[in-house]
């Protein structure tokens, strides 16, 4: 049977304020993740509110893996956030000019177009994170495809944590089919946690459907 490390290129895992609530049990979890799912490849998203204190704790987690990793930066917006200024104030966390941003659930399209299309003009890759986290997505799937006219990159869970509706799995099939889905975020890395079951065979079944076509 395929593993979800032989369908997807590499694992993406955000830390957030959930997760650092206990240091070591993400790590166990997330190792575990890992090697059970037979990954080859890894990222950990370091929210840049705690980069501080987090980017010697996932550099020794790197460095204790057998499984090849890196870590990146990643910016928590708001409706409030001008996205320039962000980005021209924070040189040193933007590396290649790749810029990954994690929305707040109610930030809404209209508000950063015309800043994600100066974005992709000046070089900027943007990286949209859990995409299926905002309202707006939720509601008009469709909306998703707006932000990939923009130039930017989408990343979504498909975890029923961010649900779509009744027709979750339906909606995210089809998002998929239609090309709007870049990469996969691990939302959920507790084995114990029933949301991680769906969520690990929702995607095997999705990517398993595709390679058949």
């Amino acid at each position: 049977m395929l593993k979800l490390g032989n369908l997807i290129e590499e694992d993406i895992f955000l830390l957030d304020f959930d997760s650092l609530d206990d240091c070591h049990s993400w790590q166990e979890n997330y190792m575990f993740h890992l090697i059970n799912n037979e990954f080859k490849l890894f990222k950990i998203g370091i929210p840049f509110s705690h980069k501080n204190e987090l980017i010697d704790l996932v550099n020794i987690f790197l460095k204790t893996s057998e499984i090849k990793g890196s870590y990146f930066i990643y910016f928590n917006i708001t409706c409030d956030t001008k996205l320039l200024k962000l980005v021209e104030s924070n040189p040193l966390e933007i590396n290649d000019k790749k810029v990954f941003l994690l929305p707040q659930k109610n930030v809404q399209y209209s508000k950063f177009s015309s800043d994600f299309w100066d974005m992709n003009l000046l070089g900027y890759s943007i990286k949209i994170l859990k995409c299926d986290g905002m309202k707006e997505c939720q509601n008009t799937p469709k909306t998703i495809n707006k932000y990939l006219l923009k130039g930017a990159q989408i990343g979504i869970t498909g975890s029923n944590k961010h649900s779509f509706g009744l027709l979750h799995k339906r909606r995210i099939t089809q998002l998929f089919q239609d090309n709007s889905i870049d990469f996969w975020i691990t939302e959920t890395i507790n084995q114990r946690d029933n949301s991680y079951l769906q969520e690990i065979k929702l995607k095997t079944e999705l990517l398993i459907s595709a390679l058949k076509k």
